[in-house]
């Protein structure tokens, strides 16, 4: 009953996030603002289409910036620092070779993926003195950032704090869940937790196959092995995830 007790209360303040998370996201179109992540998705197609930048000085730019990114160290064992000086590589590149302008409108989501990875990766470092008060500097960072981006990481956590239930048995789990929530809130988190799995599923094989070629090939194949597995509305949050997984794990 203890873990039961326990797992309750990790569960409680994220249940307030629950109708965010199961409320379908609606993903921006290729075709909208730049900053929405447009530009990038461009580039992506006309390099699986077979385009080499000849003519286009900007696409130019962009293979020379995954070539040089692929040739980063990644640490095997990332903890705060090793990232950050990966973070700062990656950084120095995108501003040798891109405008503040183009910057913004190709690496705006690479930035805060980073961002929220070290602040995390901070917390998780940090003695239990300081912990407060990361932690607050972590949730006010969170109030100033995008909506898209909020909403990406409630989901994160909600999920991460149903999982933390996993250890019960079936039926104390249900029993948790029906008591605080009642059951048409408990077979709805069970329809999430049903989804979470499968796109787990999903996102595992094509991290496989993707991780399977060489650094050139994958930049070159990516966008057809995303469209493959996962549906347009799903690519920016595959994406996202994607860069954090491959950035922190080689």
């Amino acid at each position: 009953m203890k873990r039961a007790i326990w797992g309750l209360a990790l569960l409680c303040p994220a249940l307030l996030l629950a109708g965010l998370v199961l409320r379908p996201a609606t993903e921006p179109p290729l075709t909208v603002a730049p900053e929405q992540g447009a530009l990038r998705h461009q580039l992506a197609q006309r390099l699986e289409q077979g385009e080499t930048g000849e003519s286009d000085p900007l696409m130019a730019r962009y293979q020379r910036f995954l070539a040089a990114e692929g040739s980063l160290t990644v640490p095997a064992d990332p903890g705060l620092a090793s990232l950050q000086l990966l973070f700062d590589e990656r950084e120095e590149l995108r501003q040798q070779l891109f405008t503040p302008s183009e910057q913004e409108q190709l690496f705006t989501e690479d930035r805060l993926m980073e961002q929220w990875t070290l602040r995390r990766k901070a917390l998780a470092e940090a003695s239990e003195a300081d912990k407060p008060g990361l932690a607050t500097g972590l949730e006010i960072w969170l109030a100033e950032q995008p909506q898209w981006f909020r909403e990406a990481e409630a989901s994160s956590h909600l999920l991460g704090e149903l999982q933390a239930l996993e250890p019960l048995a079936p039926a104390e789990r249900d029993a948790v869940l029906q008591e605080t929530l009642g059951q048409e809130a408990t077979d709805r988190l069970h329809q999430l937790d049903q989804s979470r799995q499968a796109f787990d599923q999903q996102l595992a094989g094509y991290l496989g196959e993707l991780t399977s070629l060489s650094v050139g090939d994958r930049a070159l194949q990516q966008q057809e092995i995303l469209s493959h597995w996962f549906q347009p509305e799903q690519w920016r949050r595959v994406e996202a995830l994607t860069r954090l997984k491959l950035g922190e794990n080689p």
